[in-house]
């Protein structure tokens, strides 16, 4: 059998089993309900301060309530008119809530509070130009003419960014843009990471690699997590054009169709990238709780391209900004920037593809040989340098293929192998997934409440980030391995 026939079956398992999950289903709902959320109701919280409900007693001229309409609308505000036969039926609706100001003779405005000053310019500049218009008329002065004299000449409100063609809201939603990237790039691959070393400490790899190579084992394992990566990617992003599109008040500036073409295509290749190093350094780890520390490396990497990343979103037209997007490590997150903000050439996303593509593909290689000596050690953690060494000596003295078998074989194997973990799941020896969903759950909460408390999304975002990415996993350690030859024998 062919080694794409055993990577795509090693990936429909991964696929089949972690879609099984309900933790999994529960973690991508939420994910999608709160993308929806934070598009939607920061305009509909924005369509309640248009409303504005207005009271109007006393002496009231003619033309004030139109007046007051039409300026309203002018500012983006519908204003409902609420008449009140006397002052104290006015005063008593204002206490109550009912109406945000009492408009009173024409002349005298009367708050609940502290004057809204938006509210009051609106209606402010109605009656002054109600009273112009009467002593217009007693002066004899035609409407044409004073309509021509009042006029308000329109005035322009362009946002500047640190890059040409830019607004500051521009800059926010790209830096949100690669916050997001880094959320789901760390979630899966952690994923990567625990479904490693879940299989190492049951003992079920050592019936794969019987099986199937190791760097099959390990491509399958990515490109199984990776499709529900992006199938989680492309739920969330549907759920924001459709929430887009129903709020028509609400507008992301930057994020083009276009643009979010580049996110998918670079979340593909920056988990790709990432999920192979975090399966490479998880096969070091001998239990669970180890996981963490093994995949430290490649954690404090995303980190740190992330920051760079994140410091060069105002300066995307910059020789720096530019060169941390062609370094396979950064570009994921800092091209994506650079192609939202306008910066980047047609042809740079297209030379950083090319790139990391060539460092994906002597990532696997590299990290396929080091997952094949380390994933069948037991006992203490496996250090870098040690495996690496094993891995030189392994190669230097191997001389047999790994045995493979036909697709009929391999599906029973791998039966056997799930048949296996959900004996050792049912013992309480894995609750990795579980941990990764409460894991994600636990990051979102922490990254609203940053973001409430700091008034800032941004930190927000990269608190919850961290939060998924940094802190250890516990689990029960378990038994040590056996190793196992590739041809079967122990």
């Amino acid at each position: 059998m062919s080694g794409r026939r055993q990577v795509w079956l090693v990936a429909r398992r991964e696929l089949r089993e972690r879609s099984r999950s309900r933790a999994l289903r529960v973690s991508i709902l939420v994910m999608v309900l709160a993308v929806a959320a934070l598009i939607v109701l920061p305009a509909v919280l924005l369509s309640n301060e248009r409303n504005r409900d207005i009271g109007i007693t006393g002496d009231t001229p003619s033309d004030l309530v139109l007046t007051i309409q039409a300026h309203a609308d002018a500012v983006g505000t519908t204003a409902h008119i609420h008449r009140y036969d006397g002052l104290a039926t006015g005063e008593r609706a204002v206490r109550r809530g009912d109406v945000d100001v009492l408009v009173v003779d024409g002349r005298r405005l009367e708050w609940p509070t502290e004057a809204d000053q938006k509210l009051k310019a609106v209606i402010t500049g109605a009656i002054q130009l109600v009273a112009v218009r009467e002593r217009a008329a007693a002066a004899g002065i035609e409407p044409d003419e004073l309509l021509a004299l009042v006029a308000p000449v329109p005035v322009t409100n362009v946002e500047l960014s640190d890059v040409a063609g830019r607004s500051a809201g521009d800059e926010t939603a790209t830096t949100i843009m690669i916050g997001l990237l880094l959320l789901t790039i760390s979630v899966y691959g952690g994923l990567v990471l625990s479904g490693v070393v879940e299989e190492k400490a049951n003992r079920v790899v050592e019936v794969l690699l019987a099986r199937v190579p190791a760097r099959t084992l390990l491509a399958g394992k990515v490109l199984g997590i990776g499709l529900l990566g992006l199938a989680q990617v492309a739920a969330t992003a549907l759920a924001a054009m459709i929430a887009i599109a129903t709020v028509d008040s609400f507008n992301i500036p930057a994020i083009s169709g276009g643009v979010l073409a580049w996110v998918v295509v670079w979340f593909v290749l920056g988990y790709a990238l990432y999920a192979t190093l975090y399966g490479a350094l998880g096969s070091l780890a001998s239990r669970p709780e180890d996981a963490q520390s093994t995949a430290g490396p490649a954690m404090m990497v995303m980190i740190a391209s992330y920051f760079a990343a994140f410091t060069m979103v105002a300066q995307a037209d910059s020789v720096a900004a530019r060169a941390i997007s062609y370094f396979p490590t950064t570009s994921p997150l800092a091209m994506p920037g650079r192609i939202a903000m306008g910066a980047a050439a047609w042809w740079e996303p297209f030379l950083a593809i090319a790139i990391i593509v060539v460092t994906i593909v002597g990532l696997v290689r590299l990290g396929g040989r080091l997952y094949a000596t380390a994933i069948l050690h037991g006992g203490p953690t496996l250090g870098l340098r040690d495996a690496w060494r094993a891995t030189n000596k392994a190669n230097a003295r191997a001389s047999r293929p790994a045995a493979t078998l036909g697709p009929a074989p391999l599906r029973q194997a791998l039966s056997a192998v799930r048949e296996g973990r959900q004996t050792m799941r049912g013992a309480g020896q894995s609750g990795q997934p579980r941990a990764v969903v409460v894991l994600t759950l636990i990051g979102l909460a922490v990254g609203v409440a940053v973001a409430l408390l700091t008034s800032d999304v941004i930190i927000g975002v990269i608190a919850g980030a961290v939060f998924i990415a940094l802190p250890s996993r516990a689990s029960n350690s378990g038994p040590a391995a056996v190793r196992v030859d590739p041809d079967g024998r122990s």
